[in-house]
C-alpha cells in the first residue's frame, strides 16, 4: 500500500526543514544550500593520531601584545585574534597549531598565523630605548614557533592573529591548512590561552622631559631640549662614572654647531655645561667606544627631530633632568658664569 503524509505532517516537516542550519552564533550549524556558514565563531575538528582542535574567533589580545605593538609603532594597525585549543592528550606525536584559514563565499582567504609574526623587534624605531627593545623581544619570544607546539599528552590553548577582519560568512575553515573545521557549540578554552609574562623591567617614556625655546641676543633661535627618561638611562649606562648626570641638547636653525658647543644653561640651581667641557672637567680624558658613539647618536637624533644643528649639553646632577622647566641660556666661558643670557621656556 502506498504511504502518504497528511497536510499537517507536511506543514510540520516544512517548518523543521527551514529551521535547520539557523542556530545562533557558534552553534553546530549546518551549511546552507550553497555551502556557507553564517555567523559562526566556534569551530572544531580532528586531525591525525587522535588530536582535536577547538577554535574561537574574535578573542581578546593576549597579554603583552598590544604593549609590544605600541612599542614598535604598529598600534594603528589592529590585529584580530583566534584562540585554538589543541587537545593532544591521547596523541603519540607532537603537533602544532601555527595557522588557521577561513574561506569566504567570494573566494577570499582570511589567514591567521603565529602572533610572533607581527612582533618583529627590528621594526622598533632607532630612538626606542634598550628597555623597549628588550620588552618587544620578550613578548615576541612568548609567541615563537616553539610555543605553538603541543607535545603528546598535553592540551594547550594558543592564539593566532590576522590583520584582516574575521569573516561573517565562511565556506571552509581549516587549521594548519589540512585539518577541516566544522561549526561547534563549544568554544576554545580562552581563559587558558598563552600570553607574554609581565615585563621584567618597566619600560620608561620616550617623550622629551622639556622643550624650551627662545632667541639669543644675536637673534639666533635657541631650543633647549632635555632628553627622555629612556635616553637619560641609556646615556648614563654608556658613560664612565664621572660623567653620569642629566642630558639634553641645545639646537638652532640659525646658530652654528661651534656656537652651540660654547653655550650653556642654568636652571633651578643646576648648571648645564657643553659636553666637551663636561668631559674635560670630569678628568676622564677623551671618550672612546660606546660612550663616544652614544653622545654622537644623541646629538644626531636631536638634529633629526629638530631639523637644525644640535650640541649635547650635560649637568652633573641627574635630578636636573626632571627639575628643569625654565632656563637661562648664555655664552659659557669655562666657569659657572654665563654671558649674554636669555630665558628659554
Amino acid at each position: 500500500m502506498k504511504k502518504s503524509l497528511s497536510l499537517a505532517a507536511l506543514a510540520l516537516l516544512a517548518l523543521t526543514g527551514c529551521s535547520a542550519g539557523q542556530n545562533g552564533t557558534g552553534s553546530s550549524q549546518e551549511a546552507s544550500d550553497h555551502g556557507t556558514f553564517e555567523g559562526v565563531t566556534n569551530w572544531e575538528g580532528s586531525g591525525d593520531d587522535g588530536v582535536a582542535f577547538r577554535a574561537t574567533a574574535d578573542v581578546a589580545a593576549p597579554a603583552g601584545v598590544e604593549e609590544a605593538r605600541t612599542l614598535i609603532k604598529k598600534s594603528e594597525t589592529p590585529l584580530h585574534f583566534l584562540a585554538v585549543t589543541v587537545d593532544n592528550i591521547h596523541g603519540t606525536q607532537p603537533v602544532s597549531a601555527s595557522s588557521a584559514s577561513f574561506t569566504t563565499p567570494e573566494g577570499e582567504l582570511v589567514e591567521y598565523t603565529m602572533v610572533g609574526d607581527y612582533l618583529n623587534d627590528y621594526e622598533a624605531a632607532e630612538s626606542e630605548s634598550g628597555d623597549a627593545e628588550n620588552r618587544v623581544i620578550e613578548v615576541h619570544n612568548a609567541f615563537s614557533s616553539d610555543e605553538y607546539e603541543v607535545v603528546a599528552g598535553q592540551k594547550k590553548t594558543v592564539v593566532l592573529a590576522s590583520e584582516n577582519d574575521y569573516p561573517h560568512d565562511v565556506t571552509r575553515a581549516t587549521v594548519n591548512g589540512t585539518t577541516s573545521l566544522a561549526p561547534s557549540e563549544t568554544s576554545a578554552e580562552t581563559d587558558k590561552a598563552t600570553g607574554a609574562p609581565e615585563p621584567s623591567e618597566a619600560v620608561g617614556s620616550n617623550d622629551k622631559l622639556a622643550d624650551l625655546n627662545g632667541t639669543t641676543l644675536k637673534g639666533n633661535d635657541i631650543n633647549f631640549r632635555i632628553f627622555s627618561p629612556n635616553a637619560q638611562k641609556d646615556l648614563n649606562a654608556a658613560m664612565p662614572t664621572q660623567l653620569k648626570g642629566a642630558w639634553g641638547a641645545l639646537c638652532s636653525n640659525a646658530a652654528t654647531e661651534e656656537q652651540l658647543k660654547e653655550t650653556g644653561a642654568t636652571a633651578n640651581g643646576h648648571h648645564w655645561r657643553p659636553f666637551q667641557y663636561a668631559v674635560s672637567e670630569s678628568g676622564v680624558g677623551a671618550l672612546s667606544g660606546n660612550a663616544d658613539y652614544k653622545e654622537y647618536e644623541a646629538a644626531s637624533l636631536a638634529e633629526m627631530s629638530h631639523g637644525g644643528v644640535c650640541a649635547v649639553i650635560q649637568s652633573a646632577d641627574e635630578s636636573a633632568a626632571a627639575e628643569t622647566h625654565l632656563a637661562t641660556v648664555g655664552h659659557y666661558l669655562g666657569n659657572s658664569t654665563l654671558e649674554s643670557t636669555v630665558e628659554v621656556k
